[in-house]
């Protein structure tokens, strides 16, 4: 199971379900101001995450679309939980994912130098 888990880059996928839709539905529950929930937890929590994945995504020399599935649930997240104009959100997550995914140093292959 885990073989496939990892094949299939599941910790990706798992860490963007948790973020782009739990993280949502849960501030959703708690009662927090609209404007905490967008602000500081959105923003801060999405982006330093998107940061983060993108810029593990080419450490580990993944495939590059993986870069949209933290923006892709983050929007589904934000669509069934947030009014429309925080979808913007997604794309700035976007921006940042692929902003890490080309700053971070590509590992080299065995052999080469």
């Amino acid at each position: 199971m885990t073989e496939k888990f990892r094949k299939f880059s599941g910790q990706y996928w798992l860490i963007a379900i948790i973020v782009g839709v739990g993280l949502p539905w849960l501030l959703k529950l708690l009662s927090i101001s609209r404007f905490h929930q967008i602000v500081w937890l959105l923003f801060v929590v999405d982006f330093i995450v998107a940061a983060i994945l993108g810029w593990q995504i080419r450490r580990t020399a993944r495939s590059g679309w993986l870069v949209w599935l933290m923006p892709l649930f983050c929007l589904l997240g934000l669509y069934l939980f947030f009014p429309t104009y925080v979808y913007y959100l997604a794309i700035v997550d976007l921006g940042i994912s692929y902003l890490a995914y080309g700053m971070a140093t590509q590992p080299v292959a065995a052999g080469e130098n």
